[in-house]
Formats: C-alpha cells, structure tokens, sequence
C-alpha cells in the first residue's frame, strides 16, 4: 500500500418578518408573526477529511484539545538536544496536513479490492456508454495506516514521527455510479465512523461512532489515484438501503445490487 506521508524540512429570510392582516369588522389591524420552519442539517458541499472527521486543530497553538496539548509537550520533551530545522509552529501544520485525506478515498481505496466490484468494472468495459449503478449492501470496513514526518537536518534525518491511525467505518445505503471501467459516482448513504490516532502509547485524537456527513453526490476524477489502505470489507447480513436523494438512473442504464 501507498501510505500517505510527508516530509517536514524546516443564509436566511428576515426572522421579524410579520403577516398583517386587516380585520373587516372591528377594522383593526392584526399582526401575526410568521412560524419558521425548522432548519434540516446542513449537508456539507466538500467531502469530508480525516482532519475535519478528528477535529484536528487549525491552530498549533490551539490550547482546547488536551490530546492535542499533550502530543505537542511530547515532541518538546523528545526535542531536547535536537537543533530542528522547524520550529514547533512550523512542524505541528505538518502533521495536521497528513489527514488531508477525503474520506471516501479510503472507501473507494477499500471497495476497489472486492471481486465483485472488479468484475463489475471490467464487465463495463464491454459497452463504454452504458452506465450501471451498483447498490452497495451494508457492510463494515477497517482502516489502518502510519503516515510519518520525516526531520532531517542538513539532508540527514534527525527525527521521525510516525503516527498510528485505526479507524472503523460502518456503511450503508452507497450506490457506486460505473461506466467504462471506472467509477464515476459515489451516490452517499449513511456512514458511521469511530477510531484514533496514537503517537507511540499517547491518544492524540480519539472518536467515539458517530455519524459522517456527505455530500449526496460525489463525482469521481477518473485519473486521480487514491490511497490504498490496509482495509478489510466485512460483511455483514444484508438490508435494504436508505434512498438518499440522487439522480435517477437514465432508461438506457441498468441498477444490479453487489454484496460486499
């Protein structure tokens, strides 16, 4: 697997808006507000990233995590001795920058390793202009990986620390768009995630499961690789997915149900 590492060198209408009415009888104004209507949570317009999924601070100075805190007194104390060429301000975005990751890079990176999905991709080689939906069954999937920094120190590596991340996904409801041999949709469903990030034995972001947000729709470059992670797809006993709300499929494009 290609593992993702870097090298560190140095809305609304007015809320007082009224309806006035006129009362015919009593000709006397009568002023009734406006019930707004609740608000539906926001669905993000960008896919989501490991970063934003652990709350990783924007700020190296962010003092509100303590995980976060924590992980930064421990390179001080490691430092000692070390003349860096990155001065802590410097290295912490380095790091925040490993989980740059979009989330459903990881899926498609997990999904691609299935047989059934790799016959279905070369099978649609057979007639390019035909697109064919793939209604993903529910299913779990584990995600490990290390990325690392690298410090080095007139070309010569000083320190490196790399970093141990486990996550768990829980997915159901995906729909994955194929034409021609590639993935060109992600239709989003739902999706639960928990896991961690450790820097040797210290936490340095734990989640508990908790829903992910996508967008409904998600289109997919066709030349743009994505990160290959250790993953497992587990199966688990198949239900009929939620419909989010996408695109119909056109009459000329086929609907198959693939188990994972």
């Amino acid at each position: 697997m290609t593992e993702p590492s870097k090298t560190a060198v140095a809305m609304a209408e007015d809320p007082d808006a009224v309806d006035v009415r006129e009362d015919a009888q009593a000709a006397v104004a009568a002023v009734e507000p406006i019930v707004a209507t609740p608000k539906l949570d926001a669905i993000p317009v960008e896919p989501p990233t490991l970063r934003e999924f652990f709350s990783l601070p924007e700020k190296p100075a962010d003092k509100r995590d303590v995980h976060w805190t924590a992980f930064q007194e421990k390179l001080k104390e490691e430092a000692k001795g070390i003349k860096w060429t990155a001065a802590m301000s410097d290295l912490a975005p380095k790091i925040c920058e490993l989980f740059d990751i979009k989330i459903h890079d990881i899926l498609l990176a997990a999904w691609k390793k299935v047989e059934a999905l790799r016959k279905a991709l070369e099978d649609s080689k057979e007639d390019p202009e035909k697109s064919v939906y793939l209604d993903l069954t529910e299913h779990s999937i584990d995600y490990e990986t290390k990325p690392f920094i690298d410090v080095k120190l007139k070309g010569a590596s000083v320190k490196k620390l790399t970093l141990n991340v486990a996550l768990n996904f829980k997915v159901k409801g995906f729909v994955l768009k194929v034409q021609n041999g590639a993935i060109r949709e992600l239709q989003t469903g739902n999706c639960e995630a928990k896991g961690s990030i450790k820097y040797g034995t210290l936490a340095i972001a734990e989640k508990k499961l908790e829903p992910i947000k996508f967008p409904f729709s998600i289109k997919i470059p066709s030349l743009i690789a994505v990160p290959e992670p250790e993953a497992e797809v587990a199966t688990e006993t198949p239900v009929a997915p939620s419909e989010p709300e996408r695109e119909a499929p056109k009459p000329e494009d086929s609907t198959e149900r693939i188990e994972l």
